[in-house]
């Protein structure tokens, strides 16, 4: 990230008492100060982050001064991911506490490999540290920061297909199961819901249908089984399907759009997959 896509805030400054200071001055109800706000989520999906690590900087003086510099260095689970420095001037209203933001945009794949972030874990830990400094007739004034806390780490389900049930079969169509394993891989529950699905057969498109939750999917201990229902009507999709149904295998392809609730709120899910299963009467 370049230091020049940060977004500052309106600023900080000095009180005018630090440019006629004498020796036995206390300078320190004039000091800035500076505290770590939020890490504000703007928009989260499963591939990547948009967020800002906001701060919040007050200036107790009855003048308005300059932020001269701005530098941090950003790390997760100890591993350094970005550092930079904004050297631009910027104004600090008087008498006023202003937010000062650092924005980071991210892609969850390359911070994983980057991490080695582990299975059921909802969040990886962030530190962040660097200074405000502020040049004053008096020299040079830094204020630095050490923050630490948990980054969010969404990670997507994995849907993998098991088995074709054969429920019922006649020569006008059939009705079937399809069993899909869902695996979350988070430290919570995810809870699935809005299931729009389709299905094929030996690439054949038989149809799909609406199921308004998947119920709760476990945290990261265990895979859990969930039956999408088909029937299909051979007069639409044509009886070469009811062959294919005697088979002992066939290539099912499985295509579904739902919303997520997790804990870092509802994430939309495209899911497709296709593979060569198992059929069950």
């Amino acid at each position: 990230m370049n230091a020049r896509t940060l977004k500052l805030a309106p600023a900080l400054v000095l009180v005018a008492a630090l440019n006629t200071a004498c020796e036995d001055f206390d300078i320190e109800p004039y000091m800035p100060t500076v505290s770590f706000s939020e890490l504000r989520v703007n928009d989260v999906d499963w591939d990547g982050i948009e967020s800002d690590f906001v701060f919040n900087v007050n200036n107790p003086n009855p003048l308005t001064i300059n932020l001269d510099r701005f530098n941090y260095s950003l790390a997760f689970e100890e591993v350094e991911w970005l550092n930079g420095d904004s050297p631009d001037g910027l104004e600090l209203a008087a008498a006023d506490a202003s937010e000062l933001a650092l924005p980071v945009s991210l892609e969850f794949e390359t911070l994983f490999d980057m991490v080695q972030a582990v299975r059921g874990q909802d969040e990886i830990g962030f530190g962040l540290q660097g200074s405000f400094g502020f040049d004053t007739d008096l020299g040079p004034v830094d204020l630095p920061y050490n923050e630490d806390g948990g980054f969010p780490a969404p990670r997507r389900p994995t849907f993998s297909l098991e088995k074709l049930k054969v429920k019922d079969i006649s020569l006008s169509g059939a009705d079937l199961n399809l069993r899909v394993n869902v695996d979350n891989d988070h430290g919570s529950n995810l809870f699935f819901q809005d299931v729009n699905f389709a299905v094929n057969l030996a690439g054949v498109d038989v149809g799909g249908g609406f199921l308004a939750d998947l119920g709760d999917v476990g945290a990261a201990a265990s895979t859990q089984t969930v039956n999408f229902p088909i029937s299909v009507n051979f007069l639409d999709v044509g009886t070469a399907i009811y062959d294919i149904l005697q088979g002992e295998k066939l290539e099912v392809g499985f295509a579904a759009d739902m919303d997520v609730d997790s804990p870092f709120g509802l994430i939309p899910l495209a899911v497709a997959e296709t593979k060569r299963i198992e059929i069950e009467r």
